[in-house]
């Protein structure tokens, strides 16, 4: 849990989630699935752990702090684009309820309107 803690607030990798949770949260975000006109990003997640009650709560705060490094550089588009997928994803995560369109929204447009490549 401790991961998937550090990784919403960006204090943890991409990498160092995925050997954290081998066996227990596999993902995909490389396949490609093919669409009427060429291919489109087919994101794949599966988890095999009970998800924690409560989840780990999501708020604008971590919308705030992932735009930000964004904005000086610290990430990249790429990286910002995973973040989104994974907290959306991945079951551990809860959105917190007095924000839970918009925080909703913002991982949605992030996820799927951004480029990932």
């Amino acid at each position: 849990m401790e991961v998937l803690r550090k990784f919403a607030l960006f204090e943890a990798g991409l990498e160092e989630m995925r050997r954290a949770l081998a066996g227990v949260f596999e993902f995909n975000f490389e396949a490609k699935e093919r669409i009427a006109g060429g291919y489109s990003p087919a994101r794949t997640a599966s988890t095999y752990f009970r998800v924690p009650e409560p989840g780990i709560l999501i708020t604008r705060k971590h919308i705030e702090n992932a735009l930000e490094r964004k904005r000086f550089g610290l990430i990249t588009e790429r990286d910002l684009v995973i973040w989104a997928t994974v907290l959306l994803m991945n079951d551990a995560y809860a959105l917190d309820p007095a924000d839970e369109d918009l925080i909703a929204e913002w991982l949605n447009d992030i996820s799927l309107n951004l480029d990932a490549s």
